[in-house]
């Protein structure tokens, strides 16, 4: 009887994946001559480094060093990211290997079927974030056709598309298919008791942890699991004093998962402990929460208004359950605290704010408890809305794989400009970038510095895009990073004469 009740939202999952195939095909494998070349790109490559490195290149420890993600050490080199995107993709670039072997394409890891493969793969994960979205607001007493409309929104309203489809290679996918498959194992945990359940939410939270580290914050979940503070001290405590054999399992097989990356390392350069993210920190008191949230420069509810909208599902909840609210607005409120603290709050270049993927379960719970609260008028009203709130991102994803929206420098007049427009004469046609200043707990002073004049003579412009430059044969220093600031000064022989320009 339950099978047949909940046959909507599982046809909101077969829809969203058929959809999704066809986007991909069409958007991704057949726009142009190069079509899936663009699979693999940015950190992306670091992300995948470690198949080509193994099974390509042949050279784990012995990295070309031009890559930034390439760190060198006295004994070897280690990649700034994780080995966990691709332990998750391995099993589709093993596919992709075959078929470049048999049929005659090159066995480089990003000819044509590796990278079909590695759209496939991310197909694949962001369908089984869904899956166990579903299974979890099952739990949580959520109508089916709630959980169809939730599972839709999150997918076509949110940024979850792009990174799912156009940008497949990417962390975020991967982080949001095993958050949400680790959120509804801790439920189980904590509303069943099986042990199985200990072993896989303790599985899941290892591999999200070899995704990205950060992503163990998504323990914080756990508390929401309970209907008052006495009942989770309550459970904690059951769990801990009388479930210890299932807590010790699980922290073998925790354990037992991470060490993966501690013997990645130990063949890349002989040591099991690493700390890649040095250049990559946090200003734990310097936030940039309001510029991450509502800037336009990749502002998270900017270009993914839909998850705002979701908030308003926090009203119901306090209503309903205080400690449920608490719990799970504080837990959304430290993610985001924790997100802007990043040296580089706007993650550069992407769409949106990308590591708000991850955490996309969260906003599948508090939309559902938001559009089951709706009634009457109300109701009428409200879903027509969410479903603009929809449309309104795959213009913007589609804004953003065509070139028109760029990946960062993006302000409140650029945003305004470009704003619902689709046609292909607006790609490229916003230029500038605002570059931040590479992670330091205190900036070291300038390390390169010229001050050019082109003498007294007036420079002919006409008909010339560039008639003038400057270029810089050496630094005099070898780095990964660099930061350039400019200064720059143009006089007019008469006023106004380039007005035009």
């Amino acid at each position: 009887m339950v099978a047949q009740q909940n046959n909507l939202s599982k046809y909101s999952i077969m829809f969203t994946g058929l959809v999704s195939f066809v986007m991909v095909y069409f958007f991704i494998w057949r726009t142009d001559a190069t079509g899936y070349h663009t699979v693999v790109d940015g950190d992306a490559k670091d992300y995948y480094s470690y198949l080509m490195s193994i099974f390509i290149d042949k050279n784990l420890g012995h990295q070309a060093l031009g890559p930034w993600y390439v760190i060198q050490t006295p004994t070897g080199t280690i990649n700034v990211h994780t080995v966990g995107v691709s332990l998750l993709l391995l099993p589709f670039f093993l596919i992709g290997y075959v078929w470049a072997s048999w049929f005659g394409y090159e066995v480089n890891g990003l000819s044509e079927p590796f990278e079909k493969m590695i759209s496939i793969g991310a197909l694949f994960y962001a369908l089984m974030g869904l899956y166990f979205i579903r299974k979890l607001l099952i739990k949580l007493n959520v109508r089916d056709f709630v959980i169809a409309v939730v599972l839709v929104l999150i997918f076509f309203g949110t940024h979850l598309l792009n990174y799912s489809l156009n940008e497949p290679a990417m962390s975020h996918v991967y982080s949001f298919a095993l958050i949400s498959a680790f959120f509804y194992f801790s439920y189980q945990v904590f509303n069943s008791g099986g042990r199985k359940y200990f072993v896989w939410a303790a599985f899941m939270l290892a591999l999200i942890t070899l995704i990205r580290p950060i992503n163990i914050i998504a323990l914080g979940i756990v508390p929401f699991w309970s209907n008052s503070f006495k009942e989770f001290a309550d459970r904690m405590r059951n769990i801990f004093f009388k479930q210890t054999k299932s807590m010790i399992i699980a922290g073998v097989i925790f354990k037992s998962t991470i060490l993966i990356q501690s013997f990645v390392w130990l063949a890349q350069n002989g040591k099991m402990i690493q700390w890649s993210y040095k250049d990559n920190g946090l200003y734990f008191f310097s936030p940039n929460t309001l510029k991450m949230l509502f800037g336009f420069n990749s502002g998270f509810f900017i270009y993914t208004p839909l998850c705002l909208l979701l908030m308003l599902g926090f009203i119901p909840m306090f209503k309903e359950n205080t400690y449920k609210f608490l719990t799970l607005f504080l837990f959304l409120m430290f993610v985001f605290y924790l997100f802007s603290c990043h040296w580089a709050y706007t993650y550069f270049d992407g769409l949106s704010i990308r590591p708000m993927v991850d955490i996309l379960p969260v906003f599948a719970i508090i939309g559902a408890k938001l559009i089951s609260s709706l009634e009457g008028k109300l109701k009428l009203v409200s879903l027509p809305t969410l479903g603009i709130f929809a449309i309104l991102n795959l213009v913007t994803c589609y804004q953003y794989k065509a070139g028109i929206l760029p990946p960062a420098s993006m302000n409140h007049a650029k945003f305004n400009y470009i704003f619902l427009k689709t046609d292909k004469k607006y790609a490229g046609v916003l230029g500038g970038c605002n570059d931040l200043k590479p992670y330091s707990k205190n900036h070291p002073g300038k390390s390169f510095s010229f001050k050019e004049t082109f003498g007294n003579e007036h420079l002919d412009c006409t008909n010339l895009e560039y008639p003038a430059g400057h270029e810089v044969a050496s630094l005099g220093f070898s780095t990964s990073k660099i930061y350039i600031k400019a200064k720059l000064k143009r006089k007019e022989i008469t006023l106004s004469s380039s007005s035009g320009a």
